[in-house]
């Protein structure tokens, strides 16, 4: 039997199945927790669930019917909040609107009926009664994103509007004061940003407004008031991602080290620190080896490596958090005794000795050096393969990042006898400021090569086939793994999963928050069209020599589909081998269990097909 090939005792459905995610963290005033969970086996429903009456009990607050998802900017966010201990508001995903949900009379009634927008980081002002929230108004006109208020009874006034977008809207204890995030085309908010701070008045109106952001290119992200009504910001002004306190002449460097503390907002509303009751500074610091949680800048002994979605009340943190060998996890800490308890996840799918485990991997040298997890199949009976398939995974973003975390999707592979490079080219988060600003201009060129020298690197030093090479990636990376198929000539097949085709028309028909993203990715439409033309995979399909297979949802507004099918045209036109598979009831990314596990088994076979196709380095 070949490797690669041996039976295994994870399926693809187990693969998927298990893989339900947690985020959107918050402790009630009582110090319950409460959090989101994505169901794959739901449809890919998310809920609202938090601790219940009795020890080790979970419950399901948001009841079949609805799912709590915001589509602002697409990429969404923190949808949801608390009002008190028995309500809270939510934004539900097949309208998206405001939902008012109380526990004690089991109601849930919509306050917003706005059928042209949209809501994202709802936050409640207890003084003035009302949603503190992000809108997005759908016009013909196009979209415009602004701050505002809005009561139980739906009355809505505007807080601010003179912006492209807005982000993390953050209340003082006392509710007398608003800070907020804001940015402009064409940036992005992990290159530059403004923040902003304002005294809430008793009528609700906002006076006193201050702007950081105009002098520096620095991207402020996740302000957070202490119970003093201090406010404290994170932002890569000195090349790394560190936490400042907002002083009355600018930001004053509070936690500061040679790492990114926080990950990159493709989505809003991320929380990677916050303040005990006692207040003591709970952080998280993200590392190549893996990720640290501190309490006043010391690390805290756990089982864990990844952390995110904090939420602190009192003595007590939730959090959720990764580790090599278990499913993500949502975890509460005991700040006093620095006790860790497991409330949901954790789970050891695997037994320990059939688990690949990270192997961080660095390659390349000085200016160019580069990052990644390497996973080498773990069962006994591939031991004596003396040479592995291998698949390099390619994050989306690009401007985003992989950990060193146990994933299913992963051990699917590794199950079978195949080696997985997960990479975190350059551009991805988390390396810093410089090699995240490391692929202006130049996405489409600068990661492919990262992508050969990990090749070089790996078939000369870990026991990788050079004949049974892959490349998959989603998104973005889908892009970077059709570029690099046609400029490379070292892959045996590859994937493309909702992946770019085509640069220009991606940047004529995206979505708003990434229409100027292809500005800063490779340069101006018109001046640099050549470089358009030049990296588009669907004007090079004669360069491709291995068979590609394509994954790509009906629904997505992204990319749109229209991208896939003119690639896959244009192979079948230089007679390539081409295989594409699209999903009436997808969007950007496979949500529903049953398709993601299809995925899994497709690209398995169509790669069983294609092993062993002669490449060179």
């Amino acid at each position: 039997m070949q490797a690669g090939f041996w039976p295994s005792d994870l399926t693809a459905e187990q693969a998927v199945a298990a893989s339900t995610e947690y985020g959107q963290t918050a402790l009630d005033s009582a110090g319950r927790a409460y959090w989101v969970e994505f169901r794959p086996h739901e449809h890919g429903r998310n809920c609202i669930c938090r601790e219940g009456a009795h020890k080790g009990t979970i419950e399901t607050l948001t009841p079949e019917g609805y799912s709590v998802r915001s589509r602002v900017y697409e990429y969404g966010g923190t949808s949801w909040s608390l009002l008190d201990d028995d309500r809270l508001v939510f934004v539900n995903a097949a309208d998206q609107q405001l939902y008012l949900q109380q526990f004690s009379t089991g109601t849930i009634r919509a306050v917003t009926h706005s059928k042209s927008a949209r809501y994202l980081e709802p936050i409640w002002d207890v003084r003035c009664q009302r949603i503190v929230v992000v809108e997005e108004h759908h016009a013909s006109a196009g979209v415009d994103n602004r701050l505002v208020s809005i009561s139980l009874d739906g009355e809505r006034e505007i807080l601010h509007e003179q912006h492209d977008f807005y982000a993390y809207p953050t209340l003082s204890p006392c509710c007398g004061q608003l800070a907020f995030i804001a940015w402009d085309h064409p940036h992005q908010p992990w290159t530059a940003t403004y923040a902003y701070r304002a005294k809430v008045l008793p009528t609700g109106d906002l006076s006193a407004l201050a702007r950081i952001g105009d002098q520096l290119p620095e991207a402020l992200s996740q302000p957070q008031f202490d119970a003093a009504g201090q406010l404290y910001l994170m932002t890569d002004r000195e090349g790394w991602w560190n936490l400042y306190r907002w002083e009355t002449d600018g930001l004053t460097p509070i936690l500061i080290d040679h790492c990114d503390m926080i990950m990159a907002p493709w989505q809003a509303g991320l929380r990677h620190y916050g303040f005990s009751g006692e207040g003591s500074l709970c952080s998280v610091k993200l590392h190549h080896q893996g990720s640290e949680l501190c309490i006043d800048g010391q690390a805290l002994s756990t089982a864990f490596n990844h952390f995110r979605s904090l939420a602190v009340q009192g003595n007590r943190l939730i959090c959720v958090a990764g580790s090599t060998e278990r499913l993500t996890a949502v975890i509460a800490i005991d700040l006093t005794h620095a006790k860790v308890t497991v409330l949901r996840g954790n789970e050891q799918s695997l037994a320990r000795d059939d688990c690949a485990l990270p192997q961080p991997f660095e390659f390349g040298a000085d200016q160019h050096r580069c990052y990644g997890y390497l996973y080498q199949p773990a069962n006994q009976q591939f031991s004596v393969v003396e040479q592995r398939p291998l698949v390099i995974f390619l994050h989306g973003g690009p401007t985003a990042a992989t950990y060193p975390v146990f994933n299913l999707k992963i051990q699917f592979w590794t199950q079978r006898g195949f080696a997985v490079l997960d990479l975190n080219y350059r551009g991805s988060a988390n390396y810093g400021r410089n090699y995240r600003a490391a692929l202006q201009h130049q996405w489409g060129e600068l990661e492919v090569a990262d992508i050969r020298q990990a090749v070089v690197e790996l078939v000369d030093h870990a026991k990788i086939d050079p004949q049974g090479i892959f490349i998959r990636g989603n998104s973005s990376g889908g892009y970077s793994a059709l570029n690099a198929m046609r400029k490379l000539n070292c892959f045996a097949g590859g994937a493309s999963l909702y992946g770019v085709t085509d640069p220009l028309l991606l940047n004529a028909a995206t979505h708003k928050f990434e229409s100027h993203y292809l500005s800063w990715l490779i340069g101006d439409p018109v001046h640099d069209a050549h470089r358009y033309q030049e990296r588009a995979p669907v004007h090079a399909a004669d360069q491709i020599q291995c068979p590609v297979i394509f994954f790509q949802g009906e629904q997505d507004a992204v990319v749109l589909a229209s991208q896939t099918r003119a690639m896959v045209a244009s192979l079948k036109a230089q007679g390539k081998r081409v295989e594409a598979h699209y999903f009436e009831d997808e969007a950007h990314g496979f949500r529903q269990a049953k398709n993601a596990a299809w995925v899994l088994e497709q690209e398995l076979a169509f790669y069983r097909r294609s092993l062993h196709n002669q490449v060179d380095i």
